[in-house]
């Protein structure tokens, strides 16, 4: 065990550099790891697959030249198929499904020397900002566990502030990756949209999801991103990094960056003082690191925008729904899902084409919009959430809710209930707490949320950058400054594995 008293200290890359030194082994770290994960699942529920033994086939097998080395790794129970691992998108319904083959994107992985050992807790789908389910429970927050961790990417997200893995895979379709990185106090990028050539995203949510990893550090994020987008080259150094690489930019470029710095919720809904303080000190931090941080303001109707969200995930939902039912061969009426879902399946059954196309148009203007305020900001600063860390359930529905919500379903009427009304309670319900992150989604733009912030009941509030599409290089080294200047890898949760 004395090998592992500095484990926490160590993010992917270094855990990666111990192994092609000899100094520790896969195997080793694995057993470590394994160890962590089944402490922190008793306490905080973070995981779905826990494999009963430590034969993983992958183990000793990867090459001293892959960029991870060695390094144990989770993933997301969403979208992602392992063979023989179970794939439950969060679902009863696919909580006995294993996945016969590797996707592209686990084959990659699995070049990239990553250990993949388990799979974490997710929302049914992905479509809550909280992580819970019917199939698993609720996730909890390691700082404190009356609090929820964010969601959709809150196992990982846990796994990761608690030290049982220094990065693990998350996706993002509306903040998933950015709002449990704020709750639990961690890094998490979501890169540009059509990055990754491993995975086809086109038909999640008109392609406003993308996949990335919830990290401790900056540069594994950036190392990852170099590994998934093929600038990793072999025999790779950290020392003499490939020059061009995410990983390059991050760790030696420097310019002085142009930041507007919003705090108001383009829906105009309330914004928690402690997560506007997060994106104020954030704009402070990078005063003195050189970059102009001025006021400025949305150049687009925010409402409309998030109508036209809600629309089209409702939308997709519905075909999740229907896709799932066809794959496990029942019909999608007697699908065990939750009420939620199949409420949003429902009102998306309903959206027309012409519907559809509009709200497709409204993203298309905003990113016109978006494109043009980055013509006088090379990055906006606004809070990456607007509330401090939930309860697991503030955004249940109440007993008249779900018996209208029921009612709704049974009559049919669910299939016309998709208008502007609507759309905007669904903005106050669920929608309020994260209203920033989705912007990023709709327009592919990368975006992050630097952990920069912890209040005085210890919890964490994010800082959300975001940057013109392809500028993910820029975010980067933002973020790498950012955690020079105020680093945050020392900062443990009240819950850790090794306490």
């Amino acid at each position: 065990m004395s090998k592992f008293l500095e484990y926490d200290n160590y993010d992917a890359l270094g855990l990666a550099q111990l192994v092609r030194n000899g100094d520790i082994s896969p195997e080793e770290l694995l057993s470590e790891a394994r160890a962590r994960l089944n402490k922190i699942h008793t306490q905080l529920n973070i995981a779905t697959y826990l494999p009963d033994d430590l034969s993983i086939p992958s183990v000793g097998t990867q090459s001293k030249d892959s960029i991870f080395c060695g390094v144990p790794f989770l993933v997301k129970d969403l979208m992602l198929p392992f063979k023989g691992m179970p794939l439950s998108n969060g679902t009863k319904a696919m909580r006995a499904f294993v996945s016969d083959e590797n996707s592209a994107m686990a084959n990659r992985l699995n070049e990239c020397g990553l250990i993949t050992f388990g799979k974490t807790t997710t929302s049914e789908l992905g479509t809550l900002p909280l992580t819970k389910s019917m199939a698993f429970g609720n996730t909890l927050n390691p700082w404190n566990k009356k609090k929820n961790s964010g969601g959709s990417s809150g196992g990982s997200s846990v796994a990761v502030a608690s030290r049982v893995v220094p990065m693990a895979y998350s996706s993002d379709g509306g903040g998933s990756i950015r709002l449990p990185a704020s709750y639990c106090g961690i890094f998490g990028l979501k890169p540009s949209r059509g990055i990754n050539p491993y995975e086809d995203m086109s038909e999640a949510w008109g392609g406003a999801v993308v996949s990335h990893v919830s990290t401790i550090s900056v540069r594994d994020s950036a190392a990852y991103l170099d590994c998934i987008t093929g600038n990793c080259l072999n025999h790779y150094q950290i020392n003499k990094p490939v020059s061009g690489s995410y990983l390059h930019h991050t760790l030696c470029s420097s310019q002085q960056l142009t930041i507007g710095l919003i705090t108001e919720s383009p829906v105009g809904t309330h914004v928690h003082p402690e997560c506007i303080k997060a994106a104020e000190l954030a704009g402070q931090l990078c005063e003195k690191l050189g970059h102009r941080v001025l006021p400025a303001k949305w150049n687009f109707d925010g409402r409309e925008l998030m109508r036209a969200f809600i629309a089209i995930v409702m939308h997709y939902t519905h075909q999740d729904v229907v896709n799932i039912a066809k794959l496990l061969e029942v019909d999608k009426d007697q699908l065990d899902i939750e009420l939620n879902t199949r409420f949003m399946a429902v009102a998306g059954s309903g959206i027309k084409p012409e519907k559809l196309e509009q709200s497709f148009n409204i993203w298309k203007r905003a990113c016109e919009s978006l494109s043009a305020l980055h013509q006088q900001f090379d990055v906006i600063l606004t809070p990456t959430v607007a509330t401090p860390p939930l309860e697991s359930n503030a955004l249940d529905p109440g007993i008249i809710e779900k018996l209208i919500m029921k009612g709704i379903i049974a009559s049919g009427l669910g299939q016309r209930i998709v208008n502007d009304k609507s759309l905007d309670m669904a903005i106050d319900k669920s929608l309020y707490v994260t209203p920033f992150t989705p912007i990023a989604n709709i327009t592919g733009q990368p975006a992050m949320s630097v952990p920069l912030h912890w209040d005085h009941d210890g919890l964490p509030h994010g800082a959300h950058f975001m940057a013109d599409i392809g500028n993910d290089g820029k975010l980067l080294m933002l973020a790498h400054q950012l955690e020079e200047i105020c680093p945050w890898r020392g900062k443990l949760p009240v819950v850790n594995s090794c306490h």
